[in-house]
């Protein structure tokens, strides 16, 4: 039975199960009991800012107990069979839909999405779940290669292998989704995991877990502890250097990720990073605009724009900025309504929290203090994790917010006047996870794609989230992909075997 209460003020939601809410680890398939009644973090409503619950702190020696868990674990799971692993999956994404409300209302609650499209995140962490088990019954395969040198008398056969307890830590910004790709390929191919959520999101990362025991997985198979942001620097670092973690993957900053992928290196682990982004959004002047405002707004204001993948410079050609940016405003005026998460007539909530507003104050103030205009009325309130839909322009690449990432509903207009500017200026940084294009010039639209220094382009189209594509980036935006099939080769290791006829 959870331990309740879990909150700690009233929320304007009623679970339907209760036993989804708890406020411990999840290791050996047993929710930990908490060792010292201090060893605990809060958690904040980002609506309202107020304490939502506390959850246990997990310390360094119960991640080392957990990894030594895992480790046991995979002596016994990397033997099922496929299906058997598929099965799993599939059960757990079973789970994930049977508690769908509730799963969405906590990810509303800690995370200030909308409940409409914390709705739709549920569904789609689900989906990745059922992708994975689709490819865990396929396996991963191999391939028989004819010895040159073996004189017809030998063959070389390939197999994939799981590597072994993988470590992953997970991002605020996608709770489930986030998770799921991580986790679900590492146990789709018979690895098993050691899992560190981000500590804004850890009551979604606990009832997450819930739906995983129901699923009837081995004990060991996946673990999940719950830790503060104090204590992020030295599990990272037990990660990257623990003799028994064969895989870190990492979904965060640039900074942290180059840290964990150096310590890693020098350990001789694989690593999976994910990390910030700084998109381009191009729209040529032969563009379809209502279609490219239309891409923008989804592709700005969804979860208060708090994607990676997300347009963060919006580099128009000359001779429609005025044009495009009076499409917009009316498209803002029209379509975006701050308030409430909870409320059904919102389409912007909260920010996770008051930081990430004053972060984007701070980008806003530098860009019109050297010359840029802000061009929407509303003013954000000091201190509020609420921030307006807000449009700049006349932005120039002396600017800090040409070089950092957003991560809120702030959109940046610069202008460029040929082809080749515009791909300049979109390559011009250190990033490169993520870039769109917009212009009905098929020939320019296969050019911009491929000439773009990014990993994913949204060609006329601002979605491009789908568990069937290769999820990553190039440059300082990470390494190795997540999705699609490619996905179960970052967790598994090729062998060869020479094979006497």
């Amino acid at each position: 039975m959870a331990s309740v209460p879990i909150f700690r003020k009233e929320i304007p939601y009623s679970f339907s199960d209760r036993d989804l809410l708890d406020d411990r680890s999840f290791v050996a398939g047993v929710w930990q009991e908490k060792a010292d009644g201090s060893n605990t973090f809060s958690v904040e409503d980002p609506s309202d800012q107020k304490i939502l619950a506390y959850v246990v702190d997990s310390s360094l020696d119960d991640y080392k107990s957990a990894i030594e868990v895992a480790h046991e674990a995979f002596g016994t799971y990397k033997k099922l069979t496929p299906k058997a692993r598929s099965q799993l999956l599939r059960k757990w994404s079973q789970q994930v839909l049977e508690s769908r409300d509730d799963l969405a209302a906590l990810c509303t609650l800690e995370l200030g999405k909308t409940f409409k499209e914390s709705l739709a995140a549920v569904s789609y962490a689900a989906s990745c779940l059922n992708w994975f088990a689709n490819l865990a019954e396929e396996g991963c395969g191999g391939e028989t290669i004819p010895n040159s040198n073996g004189r017809g008398k030998t063959v070389i056969l390939t197999i994939r292998q799981p590597v072994g307890v993988v470590c992953a830590i997970t991002p605020w910004n996608s709770p489930y989704s986030g998770v799921i790709k991580k986790i679900a390929p590492a146990l789709a191919v018979g690895c098993t995991v050691v899992h560190k959520p981000a500590p804004e999101t850890p009551l979604c990362a606990i009832a997450l877990a819930k739906t995983f025991e129901r699923a009837g997985f081995s004990p060991g198979v996946y673990n999940m502890l719950t830790t503060s942001s104090e204590r992020a620097a030295e599990i990272g670092d037990l990660f990257s250097s623990h003799p028994l973690v064969r895989h870190v993957t990492f979904t965060g900053s640039t900074g942290v990720g180059k840290f964990l992928a150096e310590r890693c290196g020098a350990n001789l682990k694989k690593v999976t990073m994910e990390l910030g982004g700084n998109a381009p959004f191009l729209v040529f002047a032969d563009a379809d605009l209502d279609q490219a405002v239309e891409s923008l707004l989804a592709c700005k204001f969804t979860s208060a724009g708090q994607v990676c993948i997300y347009a963060n410079r919006i580099l128009l050609e000359t001779s429609i900025h005025d044009q495009f940016v009076s499409k917009l405003l009316k498209a803002i005026k029209d379509n975006i309504r701050l308030g409430s998460p909870w409320a059904e007539t919102t389409t912007l909530g909260p920010l996770y929290s008051a930081k990430g507003a004053e972060k984007i104050q701070r980008l806003l103030k530098d860009a019109v203090g050297k010359g840029a205009k802000l061009v929407t009325s509303d003013v954000y309130e000091y201190g509020s994790s609420y921030y307006p839909p807000s449009v700049l322009i006349d932005v120039k690449p002396d600017m800090q917010i040409t070089r950092e990432e957003i991560f809120g509903p702030l959109i940046s207009i610069s202008t460029f006047d040929t082809e080749d500017e515009g791909i300049m200026f979109a390559n011009n940084v250190k990033s490169g996870l993520a870039g769109y294009v917009f212009t009905e010039n098929v020939s320019r639209l296969f050019r911009v794609s491929e000439y773009l220094e990014v990993g994913m382009v949204g060609a006329r189209t601002g979605s491009i989230s789908a568990i069937e594509m290769p999820f990553g980036g190039i440059k300082d935006s990470g390494l190795g992909r997540e999705g699609s099939r490619h996905a179960l080769e970052e967790y598994t290791e090729l062998k060869a075997i020479t094979l006497a006829l």
